[in-house]
């Protein structure tokens, strides 16, 4: 039975896990959204001398347009590290239990059996004593 020092510690381990593949996702997301932005913002140009109500027809239908590829992003980088989060877990229970199973010695290291004896050498040699044909000397 693993003990509470070693649970907690595989515990800390799987949630480093967590956090660090929430920051990849996260920049990940971040990257591609920034990217795709950028692009939208570079093709609405100039609106310095537009009211709050133009603004907002001019935006609208690209946003529209940029809303789809940023919720597909958002829920690839989120299956991804959704993945990667139970990938880790299952990675570290294994680990452990590996570790424990070793440990109470319950794993046998594979033992190659010799090979049979030759035919000839099965056929019982004779004791110290005795004759080739068995009687005592």
């Amino acid at each position: 039975m693993i003990g509470w020092g070693k649970a907690f510690w595989n515990g800390f381990i799987i949630f480093l896990w967590v956090a660090l593949w929430a920051i990849i996702g996260a920049l990940i997301f971040i990257f591609l959204s920034v990217s795709i932005l950028a692009s939208l913002v570079s093709r609405i140009g100039n609106l310095g001398n537009l009211n709050s109500t133009q603004i907002v027809t001019q935006v609208q239908p690209i946003i529209q347009q940029y809303a789809g590829p940023i919720l597909l992003i958002f829920i690839f980088v989120g299956f991804f590290v959704g993945v990667a989060t139970f990938a880790s877990v299952v990675k570290v229970i294994s680990n452990t239990v590996i570790e424990e199973v070793k440990k109470s010695q319950m794993i046998q290291t594979v033992q190659i059996p010799p090979p049979p004896l030759p035919p000839m050498a099965q056929i019982q040699q004779p004791k110290k004593g005795q004759s080739d044909n068995g009687e005592q000397k």
